[in-house]
């Protein structure tokens, strides 16, 4: 295995470095919704979310997938071919975010009735529509930095927009309260932006001038793809949308609430790993994607190195839950242990069929992710609206765990069938002890004597983290650096 170290360090040094951007980040929010909760109210963030939730719907729309056809493009592309590229994209997402912009603008009349049921909003969608074009300039800027393996570069310009925005944020909501809504979305677009924009100048690439017809060649390249990643993108919202409404006409808005609040939890605690794998890995995986020995190899090491990492947070998750809801919200959102249980499941699953997916995505099959993503989403659609008829709201936590189990079977098999994937033996060994630890941990839940079931519990608990331990000091010598550290 000390062949593969280097690969392994750097899907750990990835984790590591976008596991502090994320944890960050969530503070982050945290403070501002804190903020906002105190400043403007309830209703206040009923606004914003309607306003954001708009703006992302059109964004999606607008985008055209630049922010992954770029990465890719980008990255799979000749080292003298990369500047010129990114001036190309620079342009592109211009003109595309200038339309988004113009979309808004235009339609705000139309918006305003159909997001809030009158015409009073009407200057909000306005204002709102400017923070549109520094968004998809914010997202050439990063696809670029991305593309380039630029991931230090990448880190900051997520943490200092996220942390520059805050400050700002507070005082909009203190000196214009509701009025001031507007401007909060428009001034963090803002700053990302100009902050990304300043970190795309330490590249100091080199200028390129180019052709009109390089300029419609290049929007070809990265828009025809894009439309089926905005298709499916447009889907997951859509699909999410109706689960929220159909849960609502269901239970009512309190178990809404405790849906948001137990998703909400298992994204936020899993969040390091997944962002991790479309900052680094995508682009890693996109340099190689022609190379079909390289695929499989670099696919393998990064489902093996997720699931390594990922397992032992799980089971200590399971064992800790109930303190965990308690401590960040309150008894009263207890209602969601069980289907946070089954939740937190699906994310050992998804993190390895997220990481077969997205050999799609670097060989540029676009049309072949929508089908596969309009497949998923409904089979995600009908065992949650199944699950939640059974079960209530451990049903939602177990039709997630079926949907993912499913999922992981499906994208294997077109992974398999289209580019000859396979997991290798070292994997698949992984896979199985991790599956074992799952299941003691599930059916302890039913084991009557709490002792035993405490004991037991801890005893997975230690062989979940000193396994793991094992496992990266076998691939990186991790006790040698400890040692070199003292």
């Amino acid at each position: 295995m000390k062949i593969e170290s280097n690969s392994y360090k750097q899907i750990l040094k990835a984790t590591s470095l976008f596991g502090g951007v994320q944890s960050i980040t969530i503070l982050v929010s945290i403070l501002k919704t804190k903020a906002a909760a105190l400043l403007i109210g309830v209703s206040g963030l009923g606004i914003f979310g309607v306003l954001m939730s708009t703006l992302n719907f059109i964004q999606a729309l607008t985008r055209c997938g630049i922010d992954v056809t770029a990465v890719k493009e980008i990255a799979s592309s000749e080292k003298d071919e990369q500047p010129k590229l990114a001036k190309l994209v620079g342009t592109i997402v211009l003109i595309t975010g200038v339309i988004g912009a113009l979309v808004i603008l235009v339609f705000s009349p139309v918006l305003s009735v159909l997001a809030f049921s009158d015409a009073s909003y009407i200057s909000f969608f306005v204002i709102v529509s400017i923070a549109v074009l520094f968004n998809q300039l914010a997202t050439g800027n990063i696809a670029i930095l991305q593309g380039l393996r630029s991931l230090k570069r990448l880190a900051k310009v997520i943490v200092f927009s996220s942390v520059l925005s805050l400050i700002p944020t507070i005082a909009i909501y203190y000196f214009f309260e509701e009025k001031g809504i507007p401007w909060v979305i428009v001034t963090t677009a803002a700053i990302s932006f100009f902050v990304s924009g300043y970190y795309i100048k330490q590249l100091k690439l080199r200028r390129f001038k180019f052709n009109f017809n390089e300029l419609k060649e290049t929007s070809k390249t990265l828009l025809k793809p894009g439309i089926y990643l905005s298709l499916a993108s447009i889907m997951t919202m859509a699909i999410s949308y109706i689960l929220q409404i159909y849960v609502a006409n269901t239970g009512g808005v309190d178990e809404v609430g405790l849906y948001n609040a137990g998703f909400a939890l298992i994204h936020s605690y899993v969040a390091v790993f997944f962002s991790a794998l479309s900052k680094d890995f995508f682009p890693r995986l996109s340099e190689v994607s022609q190379d079909g020995h390289m695929v499989n190899k670099t696919v393998n090491e990064q489902a093996y190195m997720l699931l390594l990492l990922i397992t032992p947070l799980i089971i200590i998750f399971l064992a800790l839950k109930p303190y965990i809801v308690t401590l960040l919200y309150s008894k009263d959102f207890l209602p969601i242990i069980g289907m946070i249980t089954f939740g937190i499941l699906s994310t050992a699953f998804k993190s390895v069929s997220w990481s077969m997916g997205f050999i799609l995505l670097a060989k540029g099959d676009s049309k072949l992710y929508f089908i596969t993503e309009l497949v998923s989403q409904l089979a995600l659609l009908t065992l949650v609206v199944v699950g939640y008829q059974f079960y209530g709201l451990t049903g939602i936590g177990i039709g997630f765990l079926v949907y993912h189990i499913l999922d992981l079977m499906f994208i294997k098999w077109i992974v398999t069938k289209t580019y000859r994937f396979k997991f290798n033996l070292t994997f698949n060994r992984l896979f199985f002890v991790c599956l074992f630890q799952f299941i003691i941990m599930v059916s302890l839940f039913y084991m009557e004597n709490n002792f035993v079931k405490y004991i037991i519990m801890i005893l997975v608990i230690l062989f979940s983290m000193c396994f793991t331990f094992y496992k990266l000091n076998k691939h990186f010598g991790l006790l040698d650096r400890l040692k070199r550290g003292s």
